[in-house]
């Protein structure tokens, strides 16, 4: 689900409660859940635009929209546009838990029709990992500040991975830390 959605689905569940019988809750909630699935389809179909400033983030692969020969390319506001989340969280190379803002990775996903099982991160430096797409269910984000900084590259930035790992016991297993990709420019869907 987009982060958007889940904001509009908040703010109505406050008007749920205030309607007056469990018939008018139940029909207001049915016509929410309905708008949102239309909102999701929509925002996939639409064309992505081409990026007006530098890109920060090239995806490929199984994808079904791109604005590239074969690539879906994202300058900073593409992917600020699709939805805000923050984590704050704990990491492996900082000692104290940091409060991360970006873009949720699922709304990245979804908006350029990615299927597939894996997701090849690569950074700047040409690490490589691949991460099951299942580890949306985590909700992991691509995270554009670290405590209200923006990130540049000299601190891992202008996009690093990061995975609610506080807030998820399984998160703090090793196996996930090489899924914490900064300096994150490009994922390939397989």
């Amino acid at each position: 689900m987009l982060a958007f959605p889940q904001k509009i689905l908040t703010s109505k569940r406050t008007l749920l409660y205030r309607s007056e019988g469990p018939l008018m809750r139940m029909a207001l909630y049915l016509f929410l859940v309905a708008l949102m699935g239309v909102g999701e389809a929509a925002l996939a179909s639409e064309p992505l635009p081409a990026p007006t400033g530098p890109v920060i983030l090239t995806i490929s692969g199984k994808i079904e929209q791109t604005n590239a020969p074969g690539e879906a390319r994202f300058d900073k506001a593409m992917l600020e546009a699709l939805g805000s989340a923050s984590i704050t969280t704990s990491s492996e190379v900082s000692d104290k838990a940091q409060f991360f803002e970006g873009v949720p990775l699922r709304a990245v996903i979804e908006r350029i029709g990615g299927k597939g099982a894996t997701m090849k991160a690569t950074a700047l430096n040409d690490y490589t990992v691949d991460i099951p797409l299942e580890d949306l269910k985590y909700e992991p984000l691509l995270a554009l500040r670290v405590d209200g900084q923006v990130l540049k590259v000299r601190d891992k930035g202008p996009i690093w991975i990061i995975y609610p790992r506080d807030s998820v016991a399984i998160l703090k297993d090793v196996r996930f830390n090489s899924r914490w990709v900064w300096q994150l420019s490009r994922l390939h869907i397989e």
